[in-house]
């Protein structure tokens, strides 16, 4: 970590696992993901392994289509819920609706497509 607690090093395995989550939860094909953010379909796919590393540009392009924050793509929040809570400035018992109402979807959504 460097002097601020933040982990020097980004884990891209996460990322990728990460992307793919969000793409899925979104009903997003890789190939749909892929051209909206002006990427090759077998380079996004190299993301979502891990066994490559985006561009920033490429990064944000992806977080910014899936409806996500850098912070959770990288590691930095926990869930895609607590990523939209911190992003959208909602009182607290509208954080715990909405979280409870992701947690409780996302299952259904992953399960199903």
């Amino acid at each position: 970590t460097d002097k601020g607690g933040y982990p020097m090093d980004i884990d891209f395995g996460l990322v990728g696992r990460r992307v793919r989550e969000a793409r899925i939860t979104r009903g997003l094909t890789a190939e749909m993901l892929a051209e909206r953010v002006d990427l090759a379909t077998e380079s996004l796919r190299h993301i979502e392994i891990g066994s490559s590393k985006p561009s920033l540009q490429a990064l944000y392009r992806i977080a910014s289509v899936l409806g996500v924050s850098m912070d959770y793509l990288t590691g930095r929040t926990a869930s895609i819920s607590e990523s939209l809570m911190s992003e959208n400035g909602l009182s607290p018992k509208q954080e715990e609706v909405m979280r409870e109402l992701i947690d409780s979807m996302l299952p259904i959504i992953t399960n199903n497509l």
